[in-house]
């Protein structure tokens, strides 16, 4: 009987451990198939593109209308971002419908349309469902979701409404202002919302609905009204948590259930502080790491083919650095993002952030940090690496192409059938990868994601969006392989499978370190000094929203890495690492098309 080869067994393992992942992870989200989530698209009245996640329990049918929740995100994100609340909600009976914003998620994006349409064209269609009990609809938007989530309040009648981390007191100036039960959530480390101005606005608010008596001060945590006559209203504030953690902090998460509880009549209820949520990030970060891990062994294993074998060449010579160059050139790695962050990329993250339509070639109204941030890097980084060939390669080395590992042994020049091959290989692994997404999501249901951050199947006509992206961060990688596995190459230790190990976690701890760094220092600062702090609260580059940048770095230099020592070429990793974290960064960052 033939031996299974190493290439062939490595893909089996990861491809196990994805499926178990896969199980687990949707295990977690529906409570072992007690929710039915399915992908909900509308057409509306303007004729775009609407979508939506819905999750409904079984306890939720026609005979036994069940209470909803209609959830509502805020600028950067999706409707997954509510996930870790749906679990919460449809464990206690409830139906759950998160929608995602114009141009976020499966969304369409048109700057002629206002951030209410969405929602209320999904409130209609859960107001029409005959497994929702209309008497018990609760409406909760996050950020600037409130303005959806108000928006339905002022239409719709509720059993309750909850507004977290919002600042807007125009929400309630409408014809009819909603005069239900009202909760608003809040923190002290929120630095987009600082506490003496949300204070200042929910008073307003609450006075202007009859909650509060003109000239009264309010009360944070104190409930005004009462449940029983439908007018409570309750300002919270959620210690340590900042703008974007309202997802994934117990005490908010927490307060919102007990809340709502009580202003409605739940089917299954269970203490506000009994929280199983967390699971599905823990699944869905291990989800992230084995699709990750099938990905990259399923190259290997497609490099066996004989069509395909001409990209693998003999790894070029160790021409890595030594000695004192080599820690310079480390330091160097670990501070210039310190520098890039301090800045906001040197102003292109402004440039990329701006919420204007610009920048034709992205056709994006609200783009991801991590793009500009990624791209500033590796054009100092291409700094460096000619420094590098100038100096070290040619004085030590006379260093050529091959040694760079961009073309193949048996050329001078750029070998354009090497690269083409390359791009193949790198497109057909990820096409098998999303597919194994979009059957996942229609099986299941469910993505991987962990914190805001993730991998989900494509919507299909947004794809051509993406080509731009993917550009950008093919050429960051590449630039990144010649500093991670060029100029920063170590010494063999005699053994390839070690070298190839000790390589994959050096670059890809170096290539995190400083991120990492940096957002665990921002969220500290903000919770032991609050809001007002200063430092990296007040650096150019909101490092609150890098959330699963760390993630993505980790895998892109551990994915490179691994590919050039398996192919002895920087074009197969640097392809499928920027293709994956092309679109991880679009699916799950700030942007709309």
């Amino acid at each position: 009987m033939k031996k299974m080869s190493t290439a062939a067994r490595a893909f089996l393992i990861s491809l196990a451990l994805l499926l178990l992942c896969s199980v687990l992870n949707w295990g977690a989200v529906s409570g072992w198939g007690n929710v039915r989530i399915t992908r909900i698209t509308q057409v509306g009245d303007n004729g775009l593109r609407y979508s939506a996640l819905l999750y409904v329990p079984k306890s939720a049918t026609n005979e036994t209308p069940a209470p909803a929740v209609l959830m509502i995100h805020g600028n950067s994100g999706n409707a997954r971002n509510h996930e870790s609340w749906a679990v919460e909600f449809t464990r206690r009976g409830y139906v759950v419908l998160s929608v995602d914003n114009l141009g976020a998620g499966d969304a369409e994006y048109s700057n002629e349309v206002g951030n209410r349409a969405v929602p209320l064209t999904f409130a209609q269609y859960l107001f029409s469902q005959p497994f929702v009990d209309k008497e018990r609809v609760v409406a909760s938007g996050h950020s600037a979701g409130c303005t959806g989530a108000v928006a339905i309040a002022n239409k719709y009648p509720l059993a309750a409404c909850t507004l977290a981390n919002g600042r807007a007191q125009e929400y309630f100036k409408a014809d009819r202002p909603y005069l239900g039960n009202l909760l608003w959530l809040t923190s002290n480390d929120d630095k987009m919302n600082k506490e003496a101005v949300v204070l200042e606005q929910v008073t307003l608010v609450f006075t202007n609905i009859g909650a509060l008596a003109a000239g009264e001060t309010l009360e944070m945590n104190k409930l005004y009204g009462s449940f029983e006559a439908g007018n409570a209203v309750q300002l919270v504030n959620v210690p340590d948590q900042i703008h974007e953690g309202a997802f994934v902090n117990k005490g908010h998460i927490g307060a919102m259930l007990n809340f709502v509880q009580q202003a409605v009549e739940t089917p299954n209820p269970i203490a506000a502080d009994d929280q199983v949520w967390l699971w599905k990030d823990v699944f869905g970060l291990c989800g992230m790491l084995a699709f990750a891990a099938t990905l990259l062994t399923l190259a290997v294993l497609m490099l066996k083919i004989p069509f395909f074998a001409s990209i693998c060449q003999p790894l070029p010579r160790n021409i890595g650095m030594r000695g004192t160059p080599l820690a310079i050139s480390i330091v160097v790695a670990l501070v210039f993002p310190v520098v890039c962050l301090y800045t906001g990329s040197f102003g292109l993250g402004e440039v990329f952030g701006s919420r204007e339509p610009n920048l034709a070639i992205f056709q994006v109204r609200f783009t991801n940090i991590a793009l500009p941030l990624v791209m500033t890097l590796n054009l100092f980084g291409l700094v460096m690496f000619f420094l590098f060939h100038f100096t070290w390669g040619k004085k030590e080395f006379n260093a050529t192409l091959r040694d760079y590992g961009l073309t193949s042994a048996q050329k001078t020049g750029l070998d354009f059938a090497l690269i083409g091959k390359s791009a193949l290989l790198a497109v057909l692994v990820a096409a098998i990868g999303w597919t194994y997404l979009d059957v996942q999501n229609k099986v299941f249901g469910t993505d991987f994601y962990c914190l805001f951050f993730g991998y989900k199947p494509l919507a299909v006509y947004k794809l051509v969006y993406y080509i731009p992206y993917i550009i950008l961060w093919v050429l960051s990688f590449v630039i990144a392989s010649l500093g991670m596995n060029v100029e920063r190459r170590l010494p063999s230790t005699g053994s390839e499978c070690k070298d190839t190990l000790i390589a994959v976690l050096f670059n890809a701890l170096l290539a995190t370190a400083t991120i990492t760094a940096m957002v665990l220092i921002e969220n500290l600062i903000q919770h032991n000094l609050g809001a007002n702090a200063v430092a990296l609260a007040s650096w150019k580059t909101d490092l609150t929203r890098l959330w699963g940048m760390p993630v993505g770095m980790f895998i892109g230099g551990a994915g490179n890495t691994y590919l050039y020592r398996k192919s002895g070429s920087v074009w197969p990793g640097a392809i499928l690492m920027g293709i994956v974290c092309a679109l991880s960064a679009c699916l799950y960052g700030q942007v709309q098309f």
